[in-house]
Parts: structure tokens; C-alpha cells; sequence
């Protein structure tokens, strides 16, 4: 434990991606930072560790997270580092029928088409989710910017966002 004698500006509890990259803008700023945290590493979301027993691999298991990290970001503190995307998917077995599940796969839409007719028998439900997805991508492209902008009010987000949307999600 580092122990420092002094007054800061501002005192940061948290030493997670977060915590950090607030502190970092305050430091910027002209601020002086203290970074509280209780674990004896910080860095929330971007620490990798090893997730699963006798895997020789280090991941974050919060790594889904660091597509919320806006480039302005990254930019603005002068990180070097290259963000990712990696192909999201998931399974969910069908209860009582662990050889049988719906695979949903953004990076292959005709295996997830595929999987809904073979769980449900139909495509109805696949140009259901397809739908409800699509709709929610546009949602989350609309709202992201207000990260690094100031909020905007509720009507002007709806604008944004699309009164079909608006109504179908909000």
C-alpha cells in the first residue's frame, strides 16, 4: 500500500476502466488525483486473467465492455492500444434437451436462421429476432454519441432514435 501525505482536488474511488479514465481527464484538467481501490490491481473491465481453470489463455472476462470505449477516448488520452470487435454469439439449450439449443450468431445469419427453424420449427421466429435486432442496433447507434456529448433531452433522443423504436423499447 502506497500511503502519501497531501490534499487532492479530487479523490477517484475505484480504480476500475472507469474510475481510471475519469481520473485521467481530471489529471488533464489541471486536477490533482487520488485513485482509491481495494483490489491490488486496477483496471476493471481491461485487466485479462485466466477465466477458465486449466486454460493456458489470459481474457478479460469483461472484454464485451471495451466496444463502449468511444475512439474520442482513446484519442483524447493519447492511448496506445487497438481496439478489437470480436464475433458475438451465443447457445441456450432447450430445457430438457441438452443436444438441442438456439445458436445465435451475429457473424452468420443464415446458421442463426437455421437454428430457430430447427428449434421452432419455422422462420417466423428468425424474422422475429432479425427484426428485434435490427431495431436495436439502430437504437444503439443513435444513442452512443451521447457518451461524449451532453445529454440531450428525452425528446430530442426520441428524434433521434425513431418514434417506432422509442415506443417499441423506451
Amino acid at each position: 500500500m502506497v500511503q502519501t501525505l497531501g490534499r487532492y482536488d479530487v479523490v477517484v474511488v475505484g480504480g476500475g476502466h472507469n474510475g481510471l479514465t475519469a481520473a485521467a481527464y481530471l489529471a488533464r484538467a489541471g486536477r490533482t488525483v487520488l485513485v482509491l481501490e481495494r483490489l491490488d490491481h486496477v483496471g476493471g473491465a481491461a485487466v485479462s486473467a485466466q477465466a477458465f481453470a486449466g486454460v493456458d489463455a489470459r481474457v478479460s472476462r469483461y472484454s464485451y465492455l471495451v466496444s463502449l470505449l468511444p475512439r474520442q477516448v482513446v484519442d483524447e488520452l493519447g492511448l496506445s492500444l487497438q481496439l478489437v470487435r470480436r464475433r458475438v454469439s451465443s447457445y441456450t439449450p432447450v430445457p430438457g434437451s441438452p443436444e438441442c439449443g438456439l445458436l445465435v450468431d451475429h457473424g452468420d445469419p443464415p446458421a442463426t436462421a437455421a437454428s430457430f427453424r430447427a428449434v421452432t420449427g419455422s422462420d417466423a421466429e428468425a424474422i422475429a429476432w432479425q427484426r428485434f435486432y435490427d431495431t436495436t442496433s439502430a437504437v444503439a447507434r443513435a444513442v452512443f454519441p451521447s457518451v461524449t456529448e451532453p445529454l440531450v433531452s428525452e425528446q430530442q433522443m426520441r428524434t433521434r432514435v425513431g418514434a417506432h423504436a422509442w415506443d417499441a423499447l423506451v
